[in-house]
């Protein structure tokens, strides 16, 4: 089956990292878009972001990374996309996470399938790790990424 797992990575941490582990582990192909949010204001540009997702995962595996400007809805229905994953760490993010299933309900015929990550990750979030950068605590966001992502990140 082939799967999408749609986000601004910014950046992608050891929790994203989880759930695609887990989703390649469960579907023969995953696509991984890394999106611009039109509402968020990216501290990384859609070419850093992607860059560093291709830094944090194992080779080998059937995944595609692609930098997507648009709608996932969209991206799904043109590339026979089945499921959507969503990774989730506690009620919060799935209150969220429930209203854009109902939208991909309406638009696509794809299921969405919610994934967390391991418990030594959830309590990861590329937001923490950005309040790190800004913050001059550049360090303390190593424990949060993959090691070469880490490494990529702080010659941005």
């Amino acid at each position: 089956m082939r799967v999408a797992y749609a986000g601004s990575f910014d950046p992608i941490t050891l929790g994203h990292t989880s759930v695609i582990e887990r989703a390649t582990s469960l579907f023969d192909e995953l696509h991984i878009l890394v999106a611009n949010n039109r509402s968020k204001k990216h501290h990384f540009t859609i070419e850093q972001r992607t860059e560093l997702v291709r830094l944090s995962i194992p080779e080998g595996r059937n995944i595609k990374i692609i930098a997507f400007e648009g709608i996932v809805a969209d991206y799904v229905n043109n590339n026979g996309i089945k499921a959507v994953i969503r990774g989730i760490r506690n009620a919060t993010d799935l209150e969220y996470e429930l209203k854009l299933e109902q939208y991909m309900r309406t638009t696509t015929n794809a299921d969405t399938i919610y994934l967390s990550p391991i418990m030594a990750n959830m309590l990861t979030s590329s937001s923490l790790v950005r309040m790190f950068l800004t913050s001059g605590k550049s360090e303390l966001a190593k424990a949060y990424m993959a090691d070469l992502a880490f490494e990529q990140m702080m010659t941005y």
